[in-house]
């Protein structure tokens, strides 16, 4: 199920008089369980509220059953991005810079050592994680310093980058 671009603009300004910036607008499930979901962060990049989310999502029903792009049922989920959010672009990645993140690339990448006097071959891995470096045109720059490797990603070879929650130690 997707909707056009001129929807998803729509959308995004609908949000945006809200106080809200619009993420992403995903679509799941097939038949009579398809979900479209409107994943919304507060315009200054704090998360959303329940009362945010219940705001757009009225505008938003309202705009999809008039414009009968969807000539199926589906449920429309409005959300907050999360804890462990999704980043959904390189400005969104470049906001994050300094925080934790996990990836998931389509193919291998190879690491570079941290400490250049290392010894033996660096595998290659698929999912790995660290610290977001940097952002420098397309590529993500993730340093792992418990396994002291450095992973340089393009931004279109990740299947999946997310925030790495670090919840706070219990005392």
């Amino acid at each position: 199920m997707k909707v056009s671009e001129n929807t998803v603009q729509e959308v995004a300004t609908i949000a945006a008089h809200k106080g809200c910036r619009l993420l992403a607008v995903e679509s799941g499930g097939t038949g009579r369980f398809s979900t479209l979901r409107v994943v919304l962060e507060r315009a200054n990049g704090d998360p959303v509220t329940v009362e945010d989310c219940e705001a757009v999502s009225r505008e938003v029903s309202d705009l999809l059953d008039r414009s009968e792009e969807i000539p199926h049922r589906y449920a429309l989920e409005v959300s907050s991005a999360g804890l462990e959010r999704k980043l959904y672009s390189l400005e969104d990645a470049a906001r994050f810079v300094g925080r934790k993140v996990k990836v998931r690339s389509e193919t291998p990448v190879t690491p570079e050592r941290l400490v250049p006097e290392g010894r033996g071959a660096l595998s290659p891995a698929r999912n790995f994680g660290g610290r977001l470096d940097r952002v420098e045109g397309d590529v993500l720059t993730v340093v792992d310093e418990a396994e002291g490797r450095i992973y340089n990603v393009r931004f279109g070879e990740i299947r999946t980058a997310r925030l790495d929650f670090q919840w706070p130690e219990r005392r």
